[in-house]
């Protein structure tokens, strides 16, 4: 099998299984979130492994999963007065006992990068199980009700800026947007990406509705800005690192950090724009 026929393969049934498991049930798309970040998480450890930096494997997957299950209950207790009661100074004190456990911990590994270590642990969470946590709660609408649409959309529009970069750098790309890190990205791609993905606006309008069309088109273009930042970080983080893919689950495609780069970044954005436009 060609390289061609293998990411053809695994992009189908990656992506039905993506679009299935949304679509499905709010339990399915948690149970993918989960999956995202267990596997992401794992890649970015062993990434910092090549800079002789070795965060404790044990708090980065469950500082992972707690900022994860902290932005689930966000979103369902977000409208009940009395997550500002007990239930609320209940997690600041689960973090906080987390943070200096972890802090305690570290002293006793006897490594030579304690405070990179200790800050791969906050980073991790932060790039990783945050942003994925923020957009599996997009998925609930103003009235609290499931709407898998919601996440769809988030990555039609990513995949959208995707395809309209590719086939306008083909086509038109002559000026290098950021040589240093990704040689192949062009200004001509970045803007043809942009427009690519703000016509998605005017579909998630129709479809979704909510929120006005202007809203919808520039949604989709500032996706599409935070969707090329977040890809050129993920290259920054490998040339630093000397790293190709993050990761082999995806024959064809890498890893799920390879994947999902410019989810990281935009996810967060994604999910404040629903919140206060």
């Amino acid at each position: 099998m060609t390289n061609l026929q293998q990411r053809i393969v695994t992009g189908t049934i990656f992506g039905v299984t993506l679009i299935g498991g949304i679509l499905w049930s709010e339990y399915a798309l948690a149970c993918i979130a989960l999956f995202i970040i267990i596997v992401g998480s794992n890649e970015l450890n062993n990434i910092f492994q090549k800079i002789n930096i070795s965060p404790n494997k044990i708090f980065v997957f469950a500082g992972n999963i707690s900022h994860f299950i902290a932005c689930l209950f966000f979103a369902l207790f977000r409208d009940n007065l009395s997550f500002l009661g007990k239930e609320i100074l209940l997690i600041f004190a689960s973090f906080i006992g987390f943070y200096l456990l972890l802090f305690a911990t570290e002293l006793f590994r006897n490594k030579e990068k304690s405070l990179e270590n200790l800050g791969a642990v906050f980073f991790s969470a932060i790039y990783v199980a945050l942003p994925i946590g923020l957009l599996t709660i997009s998925s609930m609408d103003n009235a609290g009700n499931y709407n898998g649409w919601r996440v769809l959309f988030f990555f039609f529009f990513m995949w959208a800026s995707d395809t309209g970069a590719y086939f306008s750098g083909r086509a038109f790309g002559k000026h290098k947007l950021f040589e240093r890190l990704s040689p192949n990205k062009t200004i001509e791609g970045f803007v043809g990406g942009a427009i690519t993905s703000g016509l998605v606006g005017v579909a998630a309008f129709y479809y979704l509705g909510t929120l006005p069309l202007w809203a919808w088109i520039t949604t989709g273009v500032i996706m599409s800005i935070t969707g090329t930042l977040g890809d050129l970080l993920e290259s920054m983080l490998k040339r630093q690192t000397g790293v190709k893919d993050s990761g082999t689950i995806l024959p064809g495609h890498g890893g799920i950090l390879d994947r999902f780069d410019s989810t990281f970044f935009s996810a967060p954005v994604y999910w404040v724009i629903l919140q206060l436009v």
